[in-house]
């Protein structure tokens, strides 16, 4: 057919245009020669691609690319002093990112393995000059970094087109990111000036005749790191970009999970433990209405608490051959296209679509109206299903989606009884339910002891407690309460044990008393995040917040680094709560959890993920409690309640240690001193 046949435009632009499907895929389809210069280079480009670029290696397709990476100041400076060469800084930046992709083995990298192999891809890397023409040594600015954005594409009879613009060579750039590019055509009158400049621009920086920039060869490790994940044949290499052999393999609990949900016409909620492959277990399910023998059109809907979840759901699915679309505030155009693929889908151009999407997206007016206009078969899936029991919420939960799956380790709303009922309603219940004592019975997940420490509310912290608890009395009394105000009375009151002065002072107590601290989680609230700092710093701890503050890349770092040991200590609010795995975690420290039992099941989950360098997880969890009063006098309401919330936590979550006697030891203690066992 060739790239004359393609419907091109002049400009494209992804806030009005599907940059991916409308020119990136067809053009690759087209061709058997791929020149490209991007300012960065990713292999998740591939899996973007996966049908235009299965092809092009089908058409015999050559690319060579010319791409940069990131060079610390630290290593620019040591480059130019002459410390080090830019080879080795290169061999040993891009060898730390090929740590991650061995940890996921992800199928576009076996296909950039084959053409490598196959000496089908070639890469060169460029570093950039400073106006001297030599390294730089300090920070990079946008003025010194490689920021060169130039695509050449050839078909087998010698058209050209050339693109040029802002997108980058990754699977972001192309599916997610706004992007503009102009394109030139080499039989169109007029154009191919502008092309022969785009060769020309590439031809120079391939051959390292830039004033600024100096062009390395690929390093032989890099080669060779990458080449063993070549595949046997080229047919197991386009599969791979195809997604033909993806289904996840389950563990036997997880097959079953997926066998009670299909006995249960497809709807119901998989209660299992934090940690036990719950996205796991739902791609499965989702693979398998994407692969009905029917064939009819399906739209998919993964609805999750946080954005970073969104991204990591996105990620998990490409590993199984399944593209899909985030919808979010964070994506401007993902509304416009959502409905533009619906429409396909209503009309079978698309034979099936995957949304990726938030709970506050999920339950908006607009993300709601365009749902009901898909006139296909439906599925729902509800990652933290337990969330969506609120009522500004639960408003997603339509009856479009005839097919609807909930996954959850607390799928019991907390202290909400009508939240509960309205998921339990609308997913019909839960339909498998995989335990914690299970998971870790059967050697899924880590055992773990857990040591509490008590530590005191001071009297003026009592004070203020008891000041909220009054006036919750007279807002509960009243004919007609005010909830908004009794749930920001009720915050207050839980911010003044969970923030407790006296945790800082036990903080210190257990830092002295933790032979290794080499892997450690520490969990606290905003509030106290530097103290804790200050304190691991006096201490002379490596550590590194992992707060909101920090965005997805440098999360994927810290956890990386922490991980290798480079950071023994990882201080985090609430964003290690649910769907960041941190495996190599031996030890944590609770200093802010709240009385609900999902926060605590969340935090205890992520640390028990088995790892080869653990044989068990140690918890340490502050509680609490009001000060000691003397023999002669009695608790208050508001002090009893403090207490037992605190040791019904702590019976509650020693029940699965290996030393249920340590915690129980404590409980007796405290219910002597405070004379609440009837309470409690």
């Amino acid at each position: 057919m060739g790239l004359t046949e393609i419907s091109l435009k002049e400009t494209y632009d992804s806030d009005e245009d599907d940059i991916l499907n409308d020119f990136y895929i067809p053009a690759l389809s087209e061709s058997v020669k791929y020149d490209r210069l991007a300012g960065y280079f990713s292999s998740t480009t591939l899996a973007a691609s996966a049908r235009g670029m299965a092809q092009f290696l089908r058409n015999g397709g050559k690319m060579r690319l010319v791409t940069s990476v990131q060079i610390s100041s630290e290593d620019q400076k040591a480059i130019r002093e002459g410390l080090t060469t830019p080879e080795s800084v290169i061999t040993r930046t891009m060898e730390k990112d090929l740590e991650v992709v061995d940890s996921l083995k992800k199928d576009h990298v076996g296909a950039l393995a084959w053409m490598l192999a196959k000496e089908t891809l070639e890469i060169k890397i460029v570093v950039p000059l400073s106006v001297d023409g030599l390294f730089h040594t300090g920070e990079l600015d946008h003025s010194s970094i490689y920021h060169q954005k130039v695509g050449i594409l050839h078909d087998e009879i010698g058209n050209i087109i050339t693109f040029s613009g802002s997108v980058n060579e990754t699977g972001k750039a192309w599916y997610d990111n706004v992007e503009e590019f102009k394109v030139f055509c080499s039989w169109k009158d007029g154009q191919d000036k502008y092309g022969s400049e785009d060769v020309k621009r590439f031809e120079k920086f391939w051959y390292g005749q830039s004033t600024r920039a100096r062009v390395f060869d690929l390093p032989t490790a890099v080669r060779e790191r990458l080449i063993k994940y070549t595949p046997e044949t080229e047919d197991d290499a386009v599969s791979r970009l195809n997604g033909e052999e993806s289904m996840p393999t389950l563990r036997s609990y997880q097959s079953e999970a997926v066998e009670r949900w299909n006995e249960s016409g497809k709807q119901g909620i998989l209660e299992m433990a934090t940690g036990t492959g719950k996205t796991r277990t739902a791609i499965a399910c989702i693979k398998q209405m994407l692969d009905m023998p029917d064939g009819t059109p399906i739209l998919v809907i993964i609805a999750c608490p946080y954005l970073h979840l969104v991204r990591q759901w996105t990620r998990e699915l490409e590993n199984y051959g399944i593209k899909s679309r985030e919808v979010h505030s964070a994506a401007s155009s993902s509304r416009t296209h959502m409905l533009k693929y619906i429409r396909r889908l209503n009309d079978k151009i698309m034979n099936s679509l995957v949304l990726v999407t938030t709970h506050d997206t999920f339950a908006s007016e607009g993300f709601i109206d365009h749902v009901r206009q898909c006139k296909v078969k439906s599925l729902v899936v509800a990652d933290e299903v337990h969330r969506l029991g609120a009522k500004n919420l639960s408003k997603g939960l339509i009856n479009t989606y005839k097919n609807r799956l909930g996954l959850s380790a607390t799928p019991k709303r907390y202290f909400d009884d009508d939240g509960t009922n309205r998921i339990f309603e609308y997913f019909n219940g839960v339909v498998y339910e995989f335990g914690l004592e299970k998971a870790i019975e059967e050697g899924y997940l880590s055992s773990y002891e857990l040591f509490p420490h008590a530590a005191y509310l001071s009297s003026d912290e009592m004070v203020a407690y008891g000041k909220h608890s009054q006036q919750i009395a007279i807002e509960y009394a009243k004919e007609k309460p005010d909830y908004g105000l009794l749930d920001n009375l009720m915050m207050k009151r839980a911010r003044i044990v969970r923030d407790a002065r006296s945790k800082m002072d036990k903080f210190e107590e257990i830092l002295a008393t933790v032979d290794d601290l080499d892997h450690c989680l520490v969990y606290c609230s905003d509030k106290q995040i530097e103290d804790v700092k200050s304190t691991l710093r006096r201490s002379g701890i490596t550590y590194h917040a992992f707060t909101y503050e920090e965005d997805q890349d440098m999360r994927d770092k810290l956890l990386v680094e922490f991980a290798r040991g480079n950071i023994g200590v990882l201080v985090a609010i609430k964003c290690l709560d649910m769907g960041v795995d941190v495996p190599s975690t031996k030890t944590a420290i609770f200093l802010a959890s709240s009385r609900n039992p999902a926060e605590f099941v969340q935090r205890r989950g992520r640390i028990l993920r088995p790892d080869k360098e653990k044989s068990h997880a140690v918890i340490h969890d502050v509680l609490a409690l009001p000060p000691s009063i003397p023999s002669n006098e009695i608790y208050t309401e508001g002090e009893k309640k403090i207490i037992s919330n605190e040791i019904t936590r702590l019976d509650e979550f020693s029940r699965s240690s290996n030393n249920p006697e340590h915690s129980q030891e404590l409980i007796y203690k405290l219910n002597s001193q405070y004379g609440v066992s009837d309470d409690i």
